[in-house]
């Protein structure tokens, strides 16, 4: 299991520094993400895209905040098509995973379709020359409507 944060470039040195006072060593860091792993297998894995393209700090800004930990702290939490664009952006980068990655969108689309905005999910899918897909997905799903 491994969780997937957004998280501001200018962040990481001290995301970095929050993470390795946890225990949890960087495994991996490009441009686009950092991957943290902890000794303890139970703590599972944590991977970090970098936003400071003007796509993934529209996502930050898109973020809207939540309750977490019983009221104690806050959690922001990227919108439907906003995920559904950092997947269609992980199969774009990895084919093995595009199978995945799909079938993750698919239930997206599903659980939020009414309240979508295609024209968003369009671009993702248009920014990594997917727009044949994106264009056969949306007809499936109105389709089914």
């Amino acid at each position: 299991m491994d969780l997937d944060f957004l998280v501001h470039r200018d962040d990481l040195e001290k995301l970095d520094a929050a993470l390795r006072d946890s225990g949890y060593r960087r495994v991996f860091q490009s441009e686009n993400v950092s991957q943290y792993r902890h000794p303890d297998s139970a703590w599972g894995s944590v991977d970090f895209i970098h936003a400071f393209r003007k796509i993934s700090l529209a996502m930050l800004e898109r973020a809207k905040e939540f309750p977490a930990l019983e009221g104690k702290q806050s959690l922001k939490t990227a919108q439907p098509e906003d995920v559904i664009g950092l997947k269609v952006q992980a199969m774009s980068n990895d084919p093995e995973r595009r199978a995945q990655e799909q079938t993750d969108i698919e239930r997206l689309m599903a659980r939020y379709e009414r309240r979508l905005d295609w024209n968003r999910i369009q671009e993702f899918y248009e920014a990594f020359d997917l727009g044949k897909e994106f264009s056969k997905l949306r007809e499936r799903f109105d389709r089914a409507q």
